[in-house]
């Protein structure tokens, strides 16, 4: 069962009997995770009163025991007498909110991300990245940063990366190390069963609005506009017109700058497939990981990245709507 603990410095209150409409969502366009519920009061003395919620305070989402993810609550809203509303976020919500200046010079993704983390005291569990960084960043946010370090190093190698905040710690792995196949037991007499074998409002599309199919890699140097790699697809360009993608690619070598095309160009000349589904909800349900699914109603079969994910839990019937993306 889920729990919702309202901590407020060293104290903490269990809140859940004084809360509805608890939704969890994820997208992989957004950096954490944003929780809402809906807090019940009233004047009668016979209600117990929690009413002390302040922005700022925190919450820690619980299934079972076991913490899910801790918040931080950000916005309040009152609806008449008897109801308030809040919004929170996990604590990737701060990376948001700090600027910095810092300079790498020829040091590992990892590295750079680790010292700039250390800098403001957040923790964190990194997965090596060789990638090397030489790059001056100002007035830019520490997500915003990060975010431009792993955009680097998929382009060089290919491989993508997802940073999550796992409860106060920040991590970054391998997408695909994220693949998950989470199970569900609906009463305690029965196996368990995997979630994508109920699905429901199965919908799918199909698009080349994002394809690119011809990719120039250029100097990123203020006076300089040398092309270092370009490489495109002729069979594609024949049959969808031309598509291209230009990328600024900061001291680089010949070397590094094919790689760049070549990654580019696989990763964006392809028709994009995105599915739209409604399971049981399981908490390991999230944007930027991968599920493994075999329905054979809806024909879905293998692995697909989670764009976005939104929980709901209502009557104590937990529900996930995702949207899918094949990989």
């Amino acid at each position: 069962m889920h729990e919702l603990i309202l901590v407020q410095g060293k104290t903490k209150r269990n809140i859940t009997q004084l809360v509805g409409n608890v939704t969890w969502s994820s997208n992989m366009d957004a950096l954490g995770v944003e929780l809402s519920f809906d807090y019940a009061f009233n004047d009668s003395v016979h209600f117990e009163k929690f009413d002390l919620i302040e922005i700022g305070n925190h919450v820690v989402l619980m299934n079972e025991g076991k913490v899910i993810s801790r918040f931080v609550i950000v916005a309040e809203s009152v609806s008449g007498r008897f109801g308030k509303s809040y919004t929170c976020f996990d604590y990737s919500w701060y990376l948001n909110k700090n600027e910095t200046v810092i300079q790498f010079i020829k040091a590992s993704a990892s590295q750079a991300i680790a010292k700039m983390l250390d800098r403001f005291g957040i923790k964190h569990k990194i997965t090596p990245i060789k990638t090397l960084i030489t790059k001056i960043y100002k007035d830019m946010t520490i997500s915003d940063i990060i975010n431009d370090i792993l955009e680097q190093a998929t382009q060089e190698t290919k491989t993508k990366y997802r940073l999550e905040m796992n409860k106060d710690v920040l991590t970054i792995s391998k997408m695909s190390d994220l693949v998950i196949s989470p199970k569900v037991r609906l009463s305690s007499n029965i196996p368990l069963i995997p979630i994508p074998s109920a699905l429901g409002n199965p919908s799918r599309s199909r698009s080349i609005e994002d394809m690119k199919n011809n990719v120039i890699v250029v100097n990123g140097k203020e006076d300089s506009s040398k092309v270092l790699a370009s490489l495109k697809d002729s069979k594609s360009m024949a049959r969808y017109g031309q598509l291209t993608e230009v990328i600024t690619a900061d001291e680089k070598n010949e070397s590094q700058a094919r790689n760049i095309a070549k990654n580019t160009l696989a990763e964006m000349n392809r028709i994009k497939e995105t599915v739209s589904i409604e399971m049981l909800g399981h908490d390991d349900v999230r944007a930027g990981r991968i599920l493994a699914i075999k329905e054979p109603v809806t024909g879905l079969s293998g692995n697909y990245l989670i764009v976005s994910a939104s929980h709901a839990l209502n009557n104590g019937i937990h529900k996930v709507s995702v949207e899918l993306e094949a990989v």
